[in-house]
Formats: C-alpha cells, structure tokens, sequence
C-alpha cells in the first residue's frame, strides 16, 4: 500500500518531531486477536522457565523480554503476518529514515504483575559522535497484542530526547526536577513506530494479566561496511 505524499510528509514530521508516530486502528482486530491466541502458549513456556529459575529473560521484576523469531520461523502463521513483520507502510518510512536497513530481532515484551519501573533508556548502542548531530540508526515497530492502558504497564516516553546523544544519560537524568514525560496508551489494533534512541522506560503493571507487546526493529545498514 503506497503512502499519499500529503500522508508520508505529515508522519515523518511527526517523527522528527516526537521520535515517534502512533498509529490508530493499524491493524484489524482479527489479525490482533489470532497474533494474540498464537503467542499464548510461548509466553506460557517462556513464564515457567522464568518460574523454574531461568532470569536470561528478564529485565528486571517480572518483566520478559524474549525473542519470538525462532518461533515465527518454525510455526509461520499469524505472527508471521506481512503486516507486522513486513508492512508496506512501516518500511516505506522505515526507508525515509533510515536509508539502506536490515531487519533486527523480532521479540516480545512481557511485563506481569508487579512489574518493576525500569530506567531511563535509549535501545541504540551508539548514535554516532557526540560531537556531530545524532543520527538515526534503530526503528521499532511496536503492536500491542492487549489494550494498554495507565494500569498495566504502558511504556512511558520522552517525546524530542532521539534528538540528543545519551553517554550520559544515567549520570544525570536522575538529578532532573521535571521530566515532561508521556504514557503510551494504546488499544488493540492500534501501532507505533519508535526511534531507538528516544528514551523511554517500562512502568508498573498492577493488573493480573501480562501486557503483551511485540517489537520488530529495523537497522541501519552502514554505507561504507564492505
């Protein structure tokens, strides 16, 4: 599905703007609702090995992160769907931003009951020279496979922070009065495309039920790699 210019200039000011786009009613509900039946048994899997002492997982208190690629590629089927690993829509802006990209990992982000607040992070390694301005170089795709809301673990954003170079963001950010932050609230069918350098955390969920996202990142291919 190719993208209106009107379209495509508006979500990459967005972009540039915020370090993200949110996207309302993406997906249809029908392709949420079988992604969602078809990752029930793997979290279960991945839940008992954490129960059973395995932490690899985790990141933090009762918070799973864990790579579903080798599951996609084995089983196919829903969460294999062009639409979350492979839209059109997503790629063409990935494209916009990034340039030449290669597809990253494909996992899934867990946060059970009492979850625990993480830090501030960026998921980049490196934005380039401090010296020079920040250059993009990570996308994630993000789809809730449950309605996110202020109870179970939104993930809470600094809107405008993928435009800063983060060496040292532990050291002070912390000191900060204020951070004029924002709780991703988002319902079932809805998506977001995020720059892996905005910093972001995951909050606490106090409800029952584990809030389910999916992440499928994209990198930037180095032009001058052999």
């Amino acid at each position: 599905m190719a993208i209106s210019t009107e379209q495509r200039h508006h979500w990459l000011y967005e972009f540039g703007l915020n370090g993200f786009i949110l996207f309302r009613n993406f997906l249809p509900l029908d392709l949420v609702q079988t992604m969602y039946d078809q990752i029930q048994p793997i979290y279960r899997g991945e839940l008992a090995r954490v129960m059973a002492g395995d932490t690899t997982s985790l990141r933090g208190r009762n918070r799973m992160s864990f790579d579903i690629r080798y599951y996609v590629e084995k089983l196919g089927g829903p969460l294999d769907d062009d639409r979350f690993r492979r839209n059109p829509v997503i790629e063409e802006l990935v494209t916009a931003v990034l340039g030449r990209w290669r597809h990253g990992v494909t996992k899934a982000e867990c946060p059970f009951k009492d979850s625990g607040t993480m830090s501030w992070h960026p998921d980049t390694e490196s934005t380039g020279d401090p010296a020079q301005a920040v250059r993009p170089t990570r996308l994630t795709f993000n789809v809730p496979l449950v309605d996110v809301n202020d109870a179970n673990g939104p993930m809470e954003v600094i809107p405008g922070s993928h435009r800063m170079h983060h060496h040292e963001v532990h050291r002070y950010i912390d000191s900060l009065p204020q951070i004029y932050s924002v709780k991703i609230m988002m319902r079932r069918g809805d998506a977001l495309l995020r720059d892996g350098n905005l910093l972001h955390r995951g909050t606490t969920n106090v409800t029952e039920a584990p809030r389910i996202l999916l992440d499928q990142t994209y990198r930037a291919v180095d032009e001058n790699a052999a």
